[in-house]
Formats: structure tokens, sequence, C-alpha cells
């Protein structure tokens, strides 16, 4: 009886995580409908749905959610409990799960993890990219990489690299436009928008959120470089977006004194009592990677 529930609570959780029948049996490597007779004799021991079932999608109901999240917790403290032994040995290995996006992930985060992983043999690395931000814990993440001011949480945050935002222009843009002395002259400036309709900025001291617009608005920083580059108007990004156009003269800083405070890239993890090795080591290395 006992193994029997093991095997059920084992089916369900995978069938969550990965969304699909399919996947939850290729990734136990069982069939298809004997993950499905596990579910269903699950449901049948809780005199309760988990799962609501479409010919697309797999979700779940409120109770399979709430119970999801006892079984998270569960197989968290049984992988807790074996890394806590493994680490006696110093030895990543298993599956490390990062989210993260954006062009630090692309540029950066991913050759890292490529060197970390071919250092490390026993270790596996699924990366996902997501402008969404993950529940770590209920879908499964080791850690995600994050940038700029975090909100507060339970999670563990580490510093792993700068992030300084610069605003700048191509200089065809700026001979035909002139060079704002002040943050306040953007008013009068075509300002490449992101997700947000302010830009961050210092003066007098004091930080400030100043509002702009402008008539080109995108949700992903290399649209947003690419339009800089061909003068459509000025730009704030991150700093590693723009090093390589600024090395070469493609964009010219502006308002360079008012510049914002460094908000950081940080790795961003759930608190254990014992940290895994694989989770541990990976932080480690890309703090030491991107050292200033």
């Amino acid at each position: 009886m006992a193994t029997h529930r093991w095997e059920s609570i084992e089916a369900f959780e995978r069938v969550v995580r990965l969304g699909s029948f399919t996947r939850a049996a290729e990734d136990l490597g069982v069939s298809r409908s004997h993950v499905s007779r596990q579910i269903n004799a699950l449901e049948n021991r809780l005199d309760a749905q988990l799962l609501l079932r479409t010919t697309r999608k797999v979700s779940t109901t409120d109770a399979g959610r709430a119970f999801y999240l006892q079984c998270r917790q569960i197989l968290d403290n049984l992988e807790e409990a074996e890394q806590a032994v493994l680490d006696l040995q110093a030895r990543p290995r298993g599956i490390l799960r990062v989210t993260v996006a954006g062009a630090f992930g692309e540029d950066f985060v991913a050759p890292a993890a490529l060197d970390f992983m071919s250092q490390h043999g026993d270790l596996s690395v699924e990366l996902h990219f997501s402008n969404r931000l993950r529940d770590l814990i209920s879908e499964g993440y080791d850690l995600a990489i994050r940038a700029g001011t975090l909100k507060d949480s339970s999670l563990i945050a580490r510093r792993i690299s700068s992030r300084k935002l610069l605003t700048c222009a191509a200089p065809d843009y700026l001979r035909r436009n002139g060079t704002p002395g002040t943050i306040h002259a953007l008013t009068n400036h075509n300002c490449l928008l992101g997700t947000l309709d302010t830009w961050r900025f210092q003066e007098n001291g004091r930080h400030q959120d100043l509002r702009v617009s402008g008539n080109w608005r995108s949700n992903n920083g290399r649209a947003l470089l690419h339009a800089a580059r061909t003068g459509l108007g000025l730009v704030q990004l991150p700093s590693f977006y723009l090093a390589e156009d600024l090395r070469a003269g493609k964009l010219i800083p502006v308002l360079e004194g008012n510049n914002p405070t460094d908000t950081g890239v940080w790795a961003v993890y759930p608190h254990n009592r014992h940290l895994s090795a694989k989770v541990r080591l990976f932080v480690n290395f890309l703090a030491d990677r991107f050292a200033e």
C-alpha cells in the first residue's frame, strides 16, 4: 500500500509540474495509461477530483492545487534530506532548474551554465527563459536570476552582478533633435518605451521616476536597442545591452550625471536548511564569474 501510494503521489506531481500525462509518463519511464491509473487511484482514495482534463491541457482543481503544494513540500524535504548527505561529498548532481529572462540570461547566464555543467559530469541543467515572475517552489525551480529592485519575499537573494541603467541615443538622432541637458528636457524628445511609462534617474541625490513618452514601445530589450540604433529616439536600458554599441560609437550616452543607482542582478532561491550543493556552487560560480 505504501509503495502504491508513493507512486500515485509521484505521478500526480509530474503531471501537474509538466502539464501533461504524456510528458509525465516519459519523465517517469512508464506508460501513459499507468500514470492515468495512478491518478485515478489517488482521486478515488482521496474521494476528490484533483485534475481537470481536456484534450488540450491539464489543470488542477482547488483541491488539486492544495494537494500539489503539500506534495511539493514532501518531495522537497526528501530531496533536501538526500542532498544533505550528498553535500558531504560536495558533488553537485541531479537536475539544476533555473529560470531567467532577457539579454543577460542569453548572453551571460547560459554560457556560464554550460561551463559550470562541463565541470560537473553528474549534473544536468534546465534553463527556462520567461518574462513571467515564476513561483519557484510550486513550479519546481531551484533558483531564478532576477534583475533590478526585488520585491520583499521569503526567498534568499544574492547579488551576482551589477545592473546600471544608461540613457543614450544614436548620433544621428542627437544631431537632428539636440542633446537633452536635463531630465526634464526629455518631454521634448521621442523616448523608446519598454513595459513602463517611466524612466529612472537620480536628481539632487534623490531617486526619481520620470514619465516619458514616444512612438515606439516593446517589452523586448533588443527591439528597443535596434530602434535606438536606427536613430528613432532615446532609450534607457541596462548597460549590458549597450556596451558594444557605446564602444563602437553607434550610441552616445546622455544625462550621465543623472544615472540611477545600480540595482544589481540577483540569484534568488528558496530558503532551505541544507542548501543543495548544485545551487550553492552554481551561485558561487556566477558571483565569481561576474565579479567586477
